[in-house]
């Protein structure tokens, strides 16, 4: 979390939940949404395990980060 997203965070609580001010009160739903999107929305690494007989190969066609075709 940037420091940024924490300083809204915190003075959202204080002065919108604490405070009543409708402008931090939205200043806090855009915040705690945001951070609901970046959690929900964030790519999961995909692991498999598979057992290879003797003479069997793998063949990888796709590499995360942009990998170099050869």
């Amino acid at each position: 979390m940037s420091t940024m997203t924490s300083t809204l965070l915190g003075r959202g609580i204080r002065r919108g939940l604490l405070g009543g001010q409708r402008r931090w009160q939205g200043i806090l739903l855009v915040v705690l949404v945001a951070r609901v999107v970046r959690i929900f929305g964030a790519r999961r690494p995909v692991a498999q395990r598979i057992d290879l007989e003797a003479g069997e190969t793998l063949e990888v066609r796709h590499l995360a980060g942009g990998g170099v075709d050869r």
